[in-house]
């Protein structure tokens, strides 16, 4: 008779202790990946959302630098974020800085009957410098936005036209995902921005006020061979009341709002471990008292200690590799269906990996969580292989 049938028909005979073992390891299992997962994610959105957006740094109002860092990682509508156009060229005269273009944030009324989407983060372009939305129009649209025409994130939804301030518009695409705020934006061009505050004089509840010689942020792109970081400081040390955002300081603002988030999961991580492991050798241990006899009658029929060590160690191992695999699959799951949720608990973007990445992650987290388990495994495995079969049949 085999080790690995022996240990099937002790799994199916011992059906509530073996689904406590496989339980086990489903929450070690499920929660390592489901901490990976939210990591990964958030570093990959934000990574995707710094590539969409284009530039290596936003230059904004420095009173309203909190706003702009939430409207980026969050979509939350904001609005008077405004700053003089005059830094537009000051900004593009600042050593190292390569291209800079304006743009507008705007947002939709809250509950207002001209407008058919509530609280929507709008940002207006201008088309002949833009470089976040002109690539994307370049290779899906080959042409650039029309008067009264916008491009949507991947959460904008709902009819081909939405109505703004009283304006029609037409939604002419949607933009990939990226986790970040940019799933929840509209963007269009100054023209269409100011043909719609001009609308909402006669059409809004509100009208839509965007101040003569006003911009909100600058997109800026650093000319090659310069550093990021020293560009951004060159900036700041040059114009009054103004804040750089770049990639290392949105990056150090994900950190900031998820670290108490990622060490409460890990102390968490650690005691579920410990516990789970405590519980899983105890309940192996038990199994082997109550088997002794089992095993005595084994080792008499010439049974060595290697194939009872491998009989348990066996079963040991389906139980964990069932409950790993289990354990994956619904963390994979939670965090895909809940992701919108999980996003928002964390303040912080949450995309998705790409499917190879997943799969490795998803495959690693397995054989850690079976690595982990092995510890609960081996010392109940030896202790049943060094069982005395004299000593047992005596007893009987």
């Amino acid at each position: 008779m085999s080790v690995i049938h022996l240990a099937l028909r002790s799994i199916g005979g011992r059906q509530f202790r073996s689904a406590i073992i496989a339980t086990c390891i489903v929450v070690i299992s499920g929660f390592l990946l489901t901490v990976t997962l939210l990591t990964v994610s958030m570093q990959h959105s934000l990574n995707v959302g710094l590539e969409r957006m284009g530039a290596d740094m936003i230059v904004v109002p420095e009173k309203e630098r909190h706003k702009a860092e939430v409207a980026f990682l969050q979509g939350k509508a904001v609005s008077y974020v405004w700053m003089p156009k005059e830094n537009l060229e000051k900004v593009a005269g600042v050593e190292g800085v390569g291209r800079v273009s304006p743009q507008f944030y705007l947002t939709s009324l809250t509950g207002a009957a001209c407008c058919s989407t509530w609280d929507l983060f709008i940002v207006a372009i201008d088309p002949e410098t833009d470089f976040t939305i002109k690539p994307w129009l370049v290779k899906k649209l080959d042409r650039p936005l029309g008067l009264r025409e916008v491009v949507g994130g991947q959460f904008i939804i709902g009819e081909e036209s939405l109505t703004l301030y009283g304006t029609e518009l037409k939604l002419i695409g949607r933009l990939d995902a990226t986790g970040t705020g940019l799933d929840s934006t509209i963007f269009m061009t100054f023209e269409t921005a100011r043909f719609m505050a001009e609308q909402s004089i006669t059409k809004a509840m509100k009208p839509l006020e965007i101040p003569e010689g006003k911009i909100s942020v600058i997109q800026v792109k650093v000319q090659p061979g310069y550093p990021v970081e020293d560009v951004a400081r060159r900036i700041t040390q040059e114009l009054a009341d103004v804040y750089t955002l770049t990639s290392i300081e949105l990056t150090r603002t994900v950190q900031s709002q998820t670290s108490g988030l990622f060490r409460a999961l890990m102390v968490a991580m650690l005691i579920i471990w410990v516990l789970a492991s405590l519980l899983i050798a105890l309940i192996f241990v038990m199994l082997v008292i109550e088997r002794r006899r089992e095993i005595g009658m084994l080792r008499a029929v010439g049974a060595t200690r290697n194939f009872i060590f491998r009989m348990f160690l066996t079963e040991g191992f389906i139980l964990a590799l069932g409950g790993g695999i289990v354990g994956v699959i619904v963390a994979t799951m939670f965090v895909y269906f809940f992701r919108g949720f999980l996003a928002l608990t964390a303040e912080a973007p949450l995309l998705m990996p790409p499917l190879v990445s997943l799969l490795g992650y998803v495959f690693a987290c397995l054989a850690m969580a079976l690595t982990v388990s092995l510890p609960a495994l081996i010392y109940p495995a030896i202790r049943a292989s060094r069982t005395d079969p004299a000593e047992v049949m005596r007893g009987v």
